[in-house]
């Protein structure tokens, strides 16, 4: 993201898509821990702890969004189901996809968040 982009950054905007961002990796890493197979054994604990913290961190946003009184997004419409990978390199290359994903995602939501904490 640019810096002009970072300028302008809007409260709403940045929880709505926050929002819609975690719900798709809280999909994904309840997917990986579903279809992970041996390869991912060792990650189980990993993973069961993000996955509480994802679904903590929604609950905490969601909680904020409403005492800001922010609109409140529509439901997502249903996803497609994600495909089951045969191979096992297959499933630790998409648990690194995914895990760099959300690393990205969060620095966002961080940087984002300082800067509309510094403007409100």
């Amino acid at each position: 993201m640019s810096v002009g982009a970072l300028g302008a950054l809007r409260l709403p905007g940045v929880l709505t898509r926050l929002r819609a961002d975690l719900f798709s990796y809280l999909r994904h890493v309840r997917w990986l821990r579903r279809s992970g197979g041996p390869s991912l054994r060792t990650l189980e604990p990993e993973l069961g702890t993000l996955q509480a913290g994802l679904d903590r961190l929604l609950r905490q946003l969601q909680l904020l969004m409403s005492r800001l009184a922010l609109p409140q997004a529509p439901p997502d419409p249903p996803a497609p189901p994600l495909a089951r990978l045969a191979s096992a390199w297959g499933r630790i290359q998409a648990a690194h996809a995914i895990l760099g994903g959300l690393q990205l995602t969060l620095d966002w939501a961080v940087r984002g968040l300082l800067l509309l904490k510094t403007r409100l």
